[in-house]
């Protein structure tokens, strides 16, 4: 219900606005075989500065490496996932974004035949 905030000359309401906060995707049964599994979670979340080599390694040996790529692009997690860091996994998110808004190219192939009609 609207607060009456009145003062007098004339009735005002102000209403309660709800807005749905991004909802992280949830861990699928994939974490579990994941190689990262049982290793110091400093190789993965490393100082500034640190490449996470060893993360990266591991990663790249990884068998649910694309779950994780999924999973981390969608939640936005810090540190290093699927070999990715977060800096990695923006861009990739964008240039995702940017590659579903751009229209189909026809190929050369089609014009040449609708031409020769």
């Amino acid at each position: 219900m609207p607060k009456d905030t009145s003062t007098g000359s004339g009735a005002s309401r102000l209403l309660t606005l709800a807005i749905p906060a991004a909802v992280a995707p949830a861990l699928g049964e994939w974490h579990g075989r994941g190689l990262c599994v049982g290793e110091d979670p400093d190789v993965f979340f490393p100082s500034h500065g640190d490449p996470g080599t060893e993360a990266r390694r591991i990663c790249g040996l990884c068998p649910v490496r694309d779950d994780c790529l999924e999973y981390s692009t969608g939640a936005d997690e810090d540190g290093i996932w699927a070999g990715l860091d977060q800096a990695e996994r923006r861009n990739l998110r964008r240039q995702r974004r940017h590659t579903a808004t751009i229209p189909a190219r026809p190929t050369g192939k089609r014009q040449k035949a609708e031409g020769a009609a």
